[in-house]
């Protein structure tokens, strides 16, 4: 068997997919990003609770000045508003706005619109062993892997 390189191939398909889905995503004519989306279903899960900055900075691993400019784009881009808290007017809590609702349901059309391409012409049993594969090499990856 001649060898492949697996973790190329996987990249190289993640690729494909993220560009795929971003494309198909529109809502006005406006596209976002992945990592918009992603902050977008973290709001949508999270909407019976109020959620800062900070939530998204520990959520995503990501650094104050990183949350705070992907915050100031989204909010220019009329997805999520900031509104001050009562008794702390430098506190700002983030709340998802009707568009960002609408752009995040569309995101889920997408995918699975996505997810209907690349399954097709495989059967249940063959599925159920890619997943088996997949679930594999995370394992491996989280635990063993590490890159030279």
């Amino acid at each position: 068997m001649k060898n492949r390189d697996i973790g190329k191939q996987l990249a190289t398909l993640n690729h494909a997919i993220k560009n795929s889905v971003e494309r198909e995503t529109q809502c006005d004519l406006m596209k976002i990003s992945m990592s918009n989306g992603y902050i977008l279903f973290f709001l949508h899960e999270n909407r019976d609770r109020d959620v800062f900055q900070k939530d998204f900075e520990d959520a995503f691993g990501i650094t104050r000045s990183t949350a705070s400019k992907v915050c100031s784009l989204m909010e220019t881009k009329g997805l999520i508003e900031r509104k001050p808290v009562s008794g702390d007017a430098r506190l700002k809590k983030i709340i998802l706005t009707d568009r960002g609702e609408t752009m995040r349901r569309e995101m889920i059309a997408g995918r699975k619109r996505m997810e209907k391409k690349l399954t097709a012409g495989f059967t249940a049993e063959e599925l159920e062993t890619l997943h088996g594969y997949l679930q594999r090499m995370k394992a491996v990856s989280y635990t063993h892997l590490t890159l030279p």
